[in-house]
């Protein structure tokens, strides 16, 4: 309803893309903040992108209509040249709310977006970037472990010898991330950090412009490298032991006098179908909040005592029992099927490594 109202407002929004840029990008920043702040906790933020992303599905036939009509106005619009611009979540992430969002900003600028979709490998990004000829690759990422997948993408289009611009953006990743860790892996072209959504044309702009690419790489490229002299700087006061000194200051475990536990059996066991409900006490939550980023204070800072935190306790609560309708869920209608297998088998340390036997006459590693 607010959405059809903003559009239907045409003195504020002649066009419905303004909404986008105006407004819901505005209302993103200021989650965007709060939630760096700590005023904001990551469950609130996805659900703030979910009614960003409607918001943008209900808008956009409106804005296929009002390029249609440019078009029909203005026929050489058409036959303009639009950069392409391939935009993939990497593999292992399946967030793409933002990604969608930039896709839809460049596509209302008459750039070509060719949308891969989430938990795309290396490999197939680059494939499909060398198929439909793109300008510009764009990685996106919500979760930590995105950023090294987006180091790996940029080590291999420089194993290629590509030459296409990179752009890196998602909610863990930041400038600093790419000034360090992705940029040195890329030197062919420029690799770009894009804050947010509305920010993106501009860059893509810049890229594809005959007259600005090379004084914005440039600069890109000078401000990266101050930042990485900055970084390394920092480093230096940290004092490294040597390898011997590690070694010397090993753990040394006493064994006289105590037989380590045995286990029931050694080898493998295989354990089918195991009911469900069985397993439900075991699950350990405290991973579960850290994932939504819900961390209390001490003395609450694990569950259950995160419920008590004056500060994320009812938040925490809120997903907790949202999981348990989802656990639910699954039990009630048998969605999952439990399959383990456990091994057990003799192991000493030898040196810095841990050799792990075959059975308990410990002769084949």
């Amino acid at each position: 309803a607010d959405t059809e109202e903003a559009r239907s407002d045409k003195d504020a929004y002649p066009a419905p893309l303004q909404i986008i840029e105006g407004p819901l990008m505005e209302g993103m920043n200021i989650i965007g903040d709060l939630f760096g702040a700590g005023k904001m906790f990551l469950p609130q933020v996805i659900k703030s992108a979910r009614v960003m992303k409607k918001a943008v599905a209900y808008l956009t036939p409106f804005m296929e209509e009002e390029k249609a009509r440019k078009l029909a106005e203005n026929p050489d619009l058409a036959q303009k040249k639009t950069g392409c611009v391939l935009m993939a979540t990497v593999k292992g992430d399946v967030h793409d709310i933002g990604k969608n969002i930039v896709g839809v900003v460049l596509g209302c600028n008459n750039y070509n977006v060719v949308d891969m979709g989430v938990m795309c490998p290396c490999h197939d990004i680059l494939d499909k970037a060398a198929e439909v000829g793109a300008d510009v690759i764009g990685l996106s990422g919500l979760i930590t472990p995105s950023l090294d997948e987006m180091v790996t993408v940029a080590k291999e289009m420089q194993r290629r010898n590509l030459k296409v611009p990179l752009l890196i953006g998602g909610a863990t990743t930041s400038r600093m991330h790419t000034a360090v860790k992705i940029e040195p892996c890329y030197a062919n072209a420029p690799v770009m950090h894009v804050l947010d959504a509305s920010r993106a044309v501009a860059v893509v702009s810049s890229l594809l412009d005959d007259n600005l690419k090379d004084d914005f790489a440039a600069e890109t490229r000078e401000l990266y490298e101050e930042m990485r002299e900055e970084h390394y700087a920092s480093l230096e006061e940290r004092k490294f032991k040597s390898l011997a000194q590690a070694r010397g200051m090993a753990l040394r475990t006493e064994w006289k006098g105590r037989a380590p536990a045995k286990p029931s059996f050694l080898g493998k066991r295989k354990y089918a179908n195991v009911p469900l409900e069985e397993l439900l006490p075991y699950i350990d939550w405290n991973p579960f909040f850290a994932v939504w980023q819900l961390r209390g204070k001490y003395p609450n800072r694990g569950y259950p005592r995160i419920f008590e935190d004056e500060t994320v306790g009812a938040e925490a609560k809120k997903v907790f029992d949202d999981a348990q309708k989802m656990l639910k869920s699954i039990c009630d209608g048998r969605k999952l099927q439990a399959n383990a297998v456990a091994a057990f088998y003799p192991a000493n340390a030898v040196g810095d490594d841990i050799e792990v036997y075959e059975d308990d006459t410990r002769t084949k590693v």
